[in-house]
């Protein structure tokens, strides 16, 4: 029953902290998943975080699908997904009429562009957090330099540049 618990509180905190869209997330879902309650390892978290990629929906979703799967089976499927949607739907419930009022107010603005610039380090941080755990292996960090090129330079659609990339290393780690 306590894994139940720790399942929601843990997606709760993902849910409630979800500002700035996937990838601020994934710093948060590490903490939860790997540091705080040993759920999966580094390695694991890596891999499912890959798999995510060719999957469509949130991120979180998936995590919260995978995670609550092996801790608790489906409840833990359940109970992880409810934990992570209830904090922004009900954020959204109750703050939909203040939002169309406030909206285009100066304070609002401003506190949504300091929020496009925290998330915008969290994923750079996510990047170099990324870069560090991985381990050195010139074809892969090639895969990374052809994604980064097409999606930065040539704004490739992310989806199949990573499917792609999935191909590349199929390829390229005989």
């Amino acid at each position: 029953m306590q894994s139940i618990i720790n399942l929601f509180l843990a997606f709760l905190k993902v849910g409630a902290f979800s500002f700035g869209g996937a990838y601020s997330l994934i710093p948060i879902i590490e903490r939860e998943v790997v540091e705080h309650y040993r759920w999966l390892t580094k390695d694991e978290f890596m891999e499912v975080l890959g798999i995510t990629q060719a999957i469509p929906g949130a991120i979180s979703a998936k995590f919260a699908t995978y995670t609550g799967y092996k801790v608790a089976g489906i409840i833990g499927v359940v109970v992880a997904n409810i934990g992570n949607i209830l904090p922004p739907v009900l954020l959204m419930l109750s703050l939909i009429g203040i939002l169309f009022k406030i909206g285009h107010h100066p304070l609002t603005k401003n506190f949504i562009k300091g929020v496009k610039y925290g998330t915008f380090a969290m994923v750079l941080g996510f990047g170099v957090s990324m870069l560090l755990k991985t381990s050195f292996a010139v074809k892969g960090y090639i895969i990374a330099a052809l994604v980064f090129t097409a999606v930065a330079f040539f704004n490739f659609d992310p989806a199949l540049t990573i499917v792609g990339a999935g191909i590349l290393g199929i390829i390229l780690f005989k």
